[in-house]
């Protein structure tokens, strides 16, 4: 089956899992641990991820411009950073199964004003876990998605929180 079929119907972080065993398993045998990687050239269990799947659209952005965060830290104000040269710039997740490439590093996404986001964070080794964003009469935020992570927009509304 091909990778990416196999990752999209069962969840990237489990494919990522055993990725990452095997890579650090060979990284054990030759005494080297393999580097964390931004940019467009990351590879897949280096990556880091945004998926929609929920009923309305999301918006992922490519940086994240403040140092010492990890995944699903948050703050208000936006991106706007260059990163390893790579420009600041977005990307409109479809409803219903829209995500960023697979084989980039897609750092944060936008929870927009005046509504509520449930999202389930999954990184590989270690425990997935799940956080409401209410900004309901509030601002827009912005929330971090660290490499090898996946971030899983699975609802959103405005009268109350998923």
């Amino acid at each position: 089956m091909e990778m990416r079929g196999f990752a999209k119907r069962h969840g990237t972080g489990r494919v990522r899992s055993v990725i990452v065993v095997a890579a650090l398993g060979a990284a054990a045998v030759v005494g080297v641990a393999p580097n964390a990687q931004a940019g467009t050239g990351c590879t897949l269990t280096l990556c880091s991820t945004t998926v929609n799947d929920s009923a309305y659209g999301v918006t992922a952005y490519f940086n994240w411009c403040r140092g010492g965060d990890s995944t699903g830290d948050s703050t208000t104000t936006e991106p706007k950073c260059t990163s390893d040269g790579d420009r600041q710039k977005t990307q409109n997740l479809t409803a219903r199964g829209g995500h960023t490439a697979y084989n980039q590093d897609w750092d944060a996404f936008r929870v927009d004003a005046g509504w509520c986001y449930k999202v389930k964070f999954i990184r590989t080794g270690q425990p997935e876990f799940t956080r409401t964003y209410d900004r309901r009469g509030k601002s827009a935020l912005w929330v971090k998605v660290a490499d090898n992570a996946d971030a899983h927009v699975l609802d959103q509304g405005t009268a109350s929180c998923p």
